[in-house]
């Protein structure tokens, strides 16, 4: 199976991470996390001959998925597939919980492809397998997307280098939070790389060794 490429560009009102996945032999693109800039991403996709096959959400606040409904206005609405775990569409749903007021305009929208706890689905037309992983507390539907052929996990705000994701927030939990980041994440191999919603790449391995969060 072809690999995959990982593009990470900060956008959007406090630098995002907003990455492009890409198969280059496929020329099939999956955007995590549009913070913004739909049109600098539509053109960046047809500058380079690539296909966009959907878009993935870690989780519902707006500095993850302002350029969401610019893609959807570019793209096809009805065919664009955009993933979230189940419980986030609450978040996406209502405007404060998605914290678009706190940006200028509040907004509300929501996934089409409402994906459960641990489900495995394909993206792209090699079929590359991706896990959805649940790891609640920054918001209520916080989710990571674990490529286990490739070694790599995108995880939104839930798990930085050297620190984790606010809980402060609405639907956070700051058990959940440690609950996802000890139980679940720290389960992964070590040379697992990890691409969080903010900052540097990190691996799980440093994480288990240096993150003042994790449990020892």
């Amino acid at each position: 199976m072809s690999e995959l490429k990982v593009v990470c560009a900060q956008l959007g009102p406090i630098d995002t991470n907003t990455y492009l996945l890409i198969d280059e032999e496929t020329k099939d693109v999956m955007i995590i996390d549009p913070a913004g800039s739909p049109k600098e991403l539509a053109k960046y996709l047809s500058d380079n001959e690539y296909t966009l096959d959907g878009v993935m959400l870690t989780h519902g606040h707006h500095d993850h998925i302002g350029g969401l409904e610019g893609l959807r206005e570019i793209y096809d609405a009805w065919k664009l597939r955009v993933y979230a775990a189940k419980p986030e569409q609450e978040v996406l749903m209502v405007a404060d919980y998605n914290l678009s007021p706190s940006f200028g305009k509040g907004y509300t929208t929501h996934a089409n492809m409402m994906i459960n706890d641990r489900q495995i689905f394909e993206v792209t037309k090699a079929m590359h397998k991706c896990q959805c992983i649940y790891t609640p507390g920054h918001t209520l539907g916080s989710c990571c997307y674990y490529f286990k052929d490739q070694g790599i996990i995108f995880t939104g705000d839930t798990l930085f280098a050297g620190s984790i994701g606010r809980s402060d927030l609405p639907t956070g939990n700051s058990a959940k939070l440690l609950r996802s980041v000890n139980d679940i994440l720290m389960k992964l191999p070590d040379e697992t790389v990890v691409f969080p919603g903010h900052g540097p790449a990190t691996t799980i391995g440093d994480e288990r060794r240096r993150n003042p969060f994790v449990e020892r």
